[in-house]
């Protein structure tokens, strides 16, 4: 994920279903993890207004 931020892209999403994991690299090299399916990633100002609910990974 970090050669994809390194080569341009602003906002990647790494989700790991058996964890119940989604990692949040962003252009920033800031990373977050996100716990358990019940939440939501943002396209941020990447893809504004887009949202991926987790919990249909279940």
């Amino acid at each position: 994920m970090l050669k994809w931020i390194e080569n341009g892209c602003l906002l990647a999403w790494l989700i790991i279903p058996e964890k119940e994991e989604a990692h949040i690299y962003r252009a920033d090299g800031s990373i977050e993890i996100v716990k358990g399916f019940n939440k939501k990633l943002s396209g941020e100002k990447v893809l504004v207004g887009f949202e991926l609910d987790l919990s249909i990974l279940k």
